[in-house]
């Protein structure tokens, strides 16, 4: 029975990505639901996220464990990652060596998303990570651990670079930027 709901999720899920070649804003209402159905948590007050692209990847070890703000832009091909398997593999170094039949050793963490953040392309957020609010997190980034509100970060390991507020009065200064409407 469970493989049975497994498939009709995974059916509905991608009927529901297809919404966002028609309407974003249908699309964003009926993806919002269904991730708020499998257990996702949306933290923020208003609990509506600005964008999360269909290609991006929310573990399904534990959909609980993944929360998100208010205002959130997750990009494409986001990685969200709430366990890590690698304990077995280190434990061989001790000469510790775990039978795949007798299960295997794993970490599970919470990864939080706080309001107003811009999640880049192609990001992987790790199993604990905890990212504060108006926050901006460039393409390709590994985050792992505590980010403070208003950090902008970027690369691999992953270094803050700077700050939101700072960032958008130099744009505001330099007038460097087009509005989509």
């Amino acid at each position: 029975m469970k493989k049975i709901q497994k498939i009709l999720s995974v059916i509905k899920r991608s009927l529901i990505k297809k919404k966002v070649y028609l309407n974003v804003d249908s699309y964003m209402k009926s993806y919002t639901a269904y991730l708020k159905g499998v257990g996702i948590d949306f933290t923020g007050e208003k609990k509506k996220v600005k964008f999360i692209e269909p290609s991006a990847y929310f573990d399904g070890t534990d959909y609980a464990l993944i929360h998100i703000g208010d205002n959130v832009t997750v990009s494409r091909e986001v990685m969200i990652l709430t366990h890590d398997y690698s304990l077995t593999t280190a434990m061989s170094s001790l000469g510790v060596f775990i039978n795949r039949n007798e299960g295997e050793l794993y970490f599970k963490r919470d990864v939080r998303i706080g309001d107003n953040t811009f999640i880049g392309a192609r990001v992987s957020l790790l199993p604990g990570t905890q990212i504060g609010n108006n926050c901006i997190i460039g393409a390709c980034s590994v985050i792992k651990g505590k980010i403070p509100d208003g950090s902008i970060v970027v690369g691999n390991p992953s270094k803050i670079i700077g700050n939101t507020t700072e960032y958008a009065e130099k744009h505001i200064e330099l007038k460097d930027y087009d509005i989509e409407r």
